[in-house]
């Protein structure tokens, strides 16, 4: 019987020659032809008859690894030196390696060490261990859950997804440019062209494109997790991703409270903080939210060019709970946000890291709101998650201190493209 891996190059083979014919007719600008429709069935075929071939391989070997496991005698299999299993990233390895003089061993280093070689000199200062934030494929099968293996990387250059935060933002529609190495800046039209009526004989006007500029600059987001040492210690695969869980929902919320509200001063700027997004006005000491604020928060965005197909608002509990007790208007019988928790036909999200809290004039615990085209945020990741140890401060309290640093910038493409309103009465 063929091992697994040699079996996976085969299937990789046919599927890259599945990817040749189709990228043959694009092309050429055509369909594919019988030939190559046959072809690529034939393929197909193949393809599918070496998963399953590698299926029942994967299962032999892990009947192998199970028999020599316990001891027992293997049959039908030739008395040669058993293959050392597969090599499999463990966070808590790596987390144990930094609590032995920092010295990574294994997988681990050789992971490490290929993040560090492809970084570009000076670009990003390292205090722990490299860890790849992009995602990869994985199985958490590769040794049978006996060595901490919850994560067993199909490749060795993106071993981990677990690491990487799928906040509110990206399911509001935000979008992820990950694996930067430098600063960044984006030209940005902001018009000047204009077409004008001209007599038959008139000289036409000339007007050009002015530019301008965003930058982008990586800022440090540092989150610190405690872990037993009993947690750390133990391998099986359900405690691994737990370990995984508690730093990812850390980076989740901070990142989730930066976009929303940052405060531009060593933390990015928030949509909230943005002085170029729309602003619906609400009185002196603030106002009760009403359906007119609704529908000025969405003619800003039209009347800037700025809508999109898919926008949203995005409140906090107080204020959904508040546009579900209010009607539009006296005797209206329709509530401003509806029971889908749609307003206006608009979908919207809740969180807590929209501010309860503001203060405007004699006002207090004042709510803000967002409405907008959540795609034109822009999350920026630069290169991999740095991980700390420190076994010292609370070791009385038989826990160790994770300290994970990673780099991220929020930028919004077009402000214009929301709408904001602060000092909303919610209680």
């Amino acid at each position: 019987m063929k091992k697994s891996t040699e079996l996976k190059l085969e299937r990789t083979a046919k599927l890259q020659s599945q990817q040749a014919l189709v990228a043959n007719a694009k092309e050429l600008k055509r369909e594919m032809n019988d030939e190559e429709n046959a072809s690529f069935d034939t393929l197909q075929t193949e393809s599918e008859v070496l998963t399953r071939s590698i299926e029942r391989s994967e299962s032999f070997e892990r009947n192998e690894l199970l028999l020599a496991g316990t001891g027992a005698q293997r049959l039908d299999v030739p008395e040669t030196p058993e293959e050392t299993p597969k090599a499999v990233f463990s966070i808590h390895r790596a987390i144990r390696s930094q609590m032995q003089n920092g010295k990574l061993e294994g997988i681990e280093k050789e992971i490490h060490d290929r993040i560090m070689a492809s970084e570009k000199p000076g670009s990003i200062t390292l205090s722990g261990v490299a860890i790849p934030m992009n995602r990869a494929q994985q199985s958490v099968t590769g040794d049978t859950g006996t060595k901490g293996g919850a994560l067993v990387a199909t490749d060795l250059q993106s071993p981990i997804d677990f690491l990487r935060p799928d906040p509110l933002m990206k399911k509001m529609g935000a979008a992820y440019i990950t694996g930067l190495t430098g600063n960044l800046r984006f030209p940005k039209n902001e018009g000047g062209i204009v077409a004008s009526w001209e007599g038959e004989t008139t000289t036409t006007l000339e007007t050009a494109n002015a530019y301008g500029y965003l930058d982008s600059i990586p800022k440090r987001l540092s989150v610190t997790v405690p872990i037993s040492l009993q947690n750390l210690m133990q391998s099986s695969i359900d405690l691994e991703r737990y370990t995984v869980n508690d730093i990812n929902l850390a980076i989740e919320n901070a990142l989730d409270a930066a976009t929303v509200n940052g405060n531009g001063l060593g933390q990015p700027l928030g949509i909230l903080n943005n002085t170029s997004v729309n602003v619906v006005a609400t009185d002196v000491n603030g106002s009760l939210p009403s359906w007119d604020m609704m529908v000025d928060a969405e003619t800003n965005v039209f009347v800037a060019n700025a809508s999109a197909a898919k926008m949203n608002y995005l409140v906090n509990p107080k204020t959904r709970g508040k546009l579900k007790k209010t009607k539009h208007a006296a005797g209206d019988l329709n509530y401003i946000m509806g029971v889908d928790g749609t307003v206006n036909g608009y979908a919207s999200g809740v969180s807590n890291h929209v501010p309860s809290n503001l203060v405007k004039g004699t006002g207090t615990a004042l709510s803000a709101m967002i409405f907008g085209d959540f795609s034109q945020v822009n999350i920026h990741q630069w290169g991999f998650m740095d991980l700390s140890v420190d076994e010292i401060s609370r070791k009385k309290e038989g826990l160790i201190e994770v300290t994970v640093n990673i780099f991220v910038d929020v930028m919004l493409r077009q402000p214009k493209a929301f709408s904001v309103a602060k000092g909303l009465i919610t209680v």
